[in-house]
């Protein structure tokens, strides 16, 4: 693989300090060198002869060390040299242990879990329009690919059997005999009485001319007219005053035949076998029908070619539900303390269950990784990123031994 941008300039950046490092050990022998000219020395010059020699030792030791790290000084294959390359696979396994004993582990990460707000930056991520608009899309990418994957005949056989299987094992007047005293709780079914009542008012308001003449049709023809208005007007008012007592009281005779009525119905889908027998028989009716086969059949086709068609428009009205209520989700999972806490905790608990028993595993990826890298592009890139820095240690051996020079050149002169 060959070194990116960044390295490349690195590569220059370090150059450069290594010609600084040279180039100052180079003056120090130059210097040197100059200090055997003059046949009458000053009685400073051995001092700086003294301080010259001791930088160039120290340029030369430093020089040794840094360039032992990365290859063998001089191309001689001096022991314990060339220490990276030679090393590498063992730095690998170093390095992953280091952080497997330092890092990963459940009282360090721990503290720094509970810190972050998992929840509330998945909220704000998915509430971003931008991200509701990428996840809508590869959602519907998914569901493209996924239609696209499914044998379509052994879909249909699929929801053909699992229809059979499935109400085969259900008995359906006792199911909707649950169903129905779940409704009729509280008496609520009393609404449809409520309901049967307003229609039945509004039905005798709107057909009372109807009925007026139903009179006039069936009287004879010797009753006078006064006397079939009278018998209208009390069937109407008769039937109005008996919807509105029914409509009014609770306890209503009307309303308890109703409850009665109601009841009865729902003991006898549960318990008589005559009606739960009847029950089977139609549903049996029902799902071995051709019409609910083909019906089947034509649903998977809709459903697939409805969700492709939609899944591939970006402007379509299932791209914009998604996006929706991907970003709903998203408010409301800012919004929902109490949901956060849950959606923390288990993030928390389970990314310090994965480092609690995998975490040699994972640190095993930097070991391996490292072992599968090439040596000399390996070395390479180590030395590119510390290699600057250590040439500051050549510099710092060359002045620092050259004043560590002078002084005992100083001491044993004064003494």
């Amino acid at each position: 693989m060959p070194l990116s941008a960044a390295e490349q300039e690195r590569g220059r950046a370090l150059a450069r300090m290594k010609w600084l490092a040279t180039g100052l050990f180079l003056l120090m022998a130059f210097v040197f060198g100059l200090t055997f000219i003059p046949e009458h020395p000053p009685r400073w010059l051995p001092f700086l002869r003294a301080f010259c020699e001791a930088a160039m030792v120290g340029a030369l030791a430093d020089w040794f060390a840094v360039t032992a790290l990365f290859r063998h000084p001089l191309g001689i294959p001096i022991p314990h040299t060339a220490i990276v390359p030679n090393n590498k696979d063992q730095i690998g396994t170093s390095l992953a242990g280091f952080v497997e004993r330092n890092f990963l582990t459940p009282q360090v990460l721990a503290p720094k879990l509970e810190d972050v707000n998992f929840a509330d930056k998945l909220g704000r991520w998915m509430d971003d329009a931008a991200h509701a608009r990428r996840l809508s899309k590869d959602a519907a990418a998914l569901l493209v690919w996924l239609l696209g994957s499914v044998d379509n005949d052994a879909v249909r056989q699929f929801l053909e059997k699992n229809l059979r299987s499935g109400a085969s094992k259900i008995q359906i007047t006792p199911l909707l005999s649950k169903l129905f005293t779940l409704l009729t709780s509280q008496n609520r079914h009393q609404e449809l009485m409520d309901s049967a009542v307003a229609i039945a008012k509004r039905q005798l308001y709107e057909h009372q001319f109807a009925i007026r003449g139903r009179v006039d049709e069936r009287s004879p023809w010797w009753i006078p007219g006064f006397v079939d208005e009278e018998i209208y007007r009390k069937i109407v008012l008769e039937l109005a005053r008996l919807l509105d007592r029914i409509g009014d009281d609770p306890h209503h005779a009307a309303r308890q035949s109703f409850n009665q009525a109601t009841e009865d119905l729902i003991y006898s889908m549960a318990h008589d076998p005559e009606v739960i027998a009847r029950g089977e028989a139609l549903k049996h009716e029902i799902t071995s029908h051709p019409a609910v086969q083909k019906y089947l059949t034509d649903a998977w086709d809709d459903i697939k070619d409805y969700v492709s068609v939609q899944s591939r428009d970006p402007d379509s009205t299932l791209r914009n539900r998604l996006q929706q209520a991907i970003r709903r989700f998203g408010r409301a999972l800012q919004e929902d303390g109490q949901m956060q806490q849950q959606i923390n905790g288990w993030v928390c608990a389970g990314l310090l269950y994965l480092v609690n028993n995998y975490r040699e595993s994972m640190a095993s990826i930097i070991s391996d990784t490292v072992k599968s890298w090439d040596t000399a592009l390996t070395t390479r890139r180590v030395e590119l990123q510390v290699g600057r820095d250590l040439q500051f240690i050549r510099i710092n051996g060359t002045l620092v031994g050259g004043l560590v020079g002078l002084l005992i050149y100083s001491l044993v002169q004064a003494f």
